[in-house]
């Protein structure tokens, strides 16, 4: 993989940098191969932490777990909670367990109009939002980091080795993953703060306005 600058050892608290650990990795790049031509979706789990990047310590948000929901509805253009309950469940247990939601990741699968945090991207991210506040996740009021997967199938002509291998692509990370002989899968990963403009009270979260800011990903060098 290319070397990328980190832009500087500190970030801004809300808008750090994200940091994919080993493990996360392979789970979001898998979930997402798995359901294709439908969209994945789950929680990220994690915390802000320091890590080395191109030689330097900067501070980034470390997302070291995700979970996939695993009763969602599907579709090739959309992805919502099919089960409310059960996504209740699934908050109530991390908040019993002591673990805090940093964010969410999901999946675009090709054909896809631009690579970007779409409109009803926002609206689930809200509802999301409002839903954990209500049982007293109160982190997400800085901002929710959403990771997205623009995901696109690759048939080759040629057979060719089952492998991976990851480049840089601006603030994104760019995933190829050959699974078969003839079959890939390229997958940029790219990731976005979503932060109210307006105070948490004064209206209801699915009427605030929120802002999008894009920030860099980095992985590992080596993915043991």
């Amino acid at each position: 993989m290319r070397k990328r600058r980190a832009g500087g050892k500190r970030k801004t608290e809300g808008f750090r940098d994200v940091f994919i650990e080993r493990r996360t990795f392979r789970t979001i790049i898998t979930s997402a191969v798995e359901v294709y031509n439908r969209e994945t979706n789950g929680a990220l789990l994690g915390r802000n932490a320091t890590r080395e990047i191109n030689g330097e310590r900067t501070e980034v948000v470390s997302v070291k777990e995700v979970y996939p929901f695993q009763t969602d509805k599907r579709t090739p253009s959309e992805v919502i909670h099919g089960n409310k309950a059960a996504f209740k469940r699934v908050l109530r247990t991390f908040e019993s367990l002591g673990t805090e939601i940093i964010g969410g990741y999901h999946s675009h699968p090709y054909p896809y109009g631009f690579v970007g945090l779409s409109r009803g991207d926002i609206v689930s991210v809200k509802e999301d939002v409002e839903a954990m506040m209500k049982i007293g996740q109160e982190r997400v009021r800085k901002g929710w980091l959403e990771l997205l997967l623009s995901i696109k199938r690759k048939d080759y002509v040629k057979p060719q080795k089952p492998e991976w291998y990851i480049c840089d692509y601006v603030k994104k990370l760019r995933v190829r993953v050959r699974t078969r002989e003839r079959t890939g899968y390229d997958i940029l990963i790219s990731a976005y703060w979503v932060y109210p403009k307006e105070k948490y009270g004064e209206k209801p979260v699915k009427k605030m306005k929120f802002g999008v800011k894009e920030v860099s990903v980095y992985v590992p060098w080596i993915l043991e």
